[in-house]
């Protein structure tokens, strides 16, 4: 027993020393766990910005494709435009010579130079009154009848030739009212 007494001594000497604690300080165990919710939260954020950016590269790849899609599309309008431009100028052209080539336009030319010859033929009337009231005595009183007459229809002649001119070239009107010069009138 003696043997079991000592071990009991053995035993309570050990029960009344204090047992040895793996007792780790607070600060240690705090700044585990810190070290590790960071560690989470890094591994979480970087998986995060990972799937993200993935997600942010599809959505870049479709709206280039869309935007492709329609720089295409516009250039095939604008294509198609050129065309219909390239043809409406042709037909343009094709109307420009049709036109220069018109009756209408032959017409208002025949009756420009009909005016012109009437405008001559009226310089030359009153040029030959002018020159028989000289040759007759007491003409005086017809002359100035027959220039003012003449005088009249020269002057809505030169009108009628500015009026066509405008028809045919478009330029704005001029006011053109310089007449011949009358002969001077005599008096017997």
């Amino acid at each position: 027993m003696s043997q079991s007494v000592g071990n009991k001594d053995q035993s309570d000497a050990q029960d009344n020393t204090p047992p040895k604690k793996s007792k780790l300080p607070i600060g240690l165990v705090v700044s585990f766990l810190l070290c590790f919710l960071i560690s989470v939260a890094a591994s979480a954020a970087l998986t995060y910005f990972l799937t993200s950016s993935n997600n942010n590269e599809e959505m870049m790849a479709e709206t280039q494709t869309k935007v492709e899609n329609q720089l295409n599309a516009m250039r095939q309008s604008i294509e198609q435009q050129n065309t219909q431009l390239s043809a409406i100028s042709a037909e343009n052209e094709t109307l420009k010579t049709y036109l220069r080539h018109s009756s209408a336009n032959a017409l208002k030319n025949i009756l420009i130079d009909q005016e012109e010859n009437i405008q001559a033929y009226l310089a030359v009337m009153r040029q030959a009154i002018g020159d028989l009231s000289d040759m007759l005595p007491n003409s005086s009183d017809w002359e100035t009848t027959y220039q003012y007459q003449m005088d009249l229809a020269l002057k809505a002649s030169m009108e009628r030739t500015t009026l066509l001119n405008l028809l045919k070239t478009g330029e704005p009107q001029q006011n053109n009212s310089s007449l011949p010069p009358k002969s001077p009138t005599k008096s017997n």
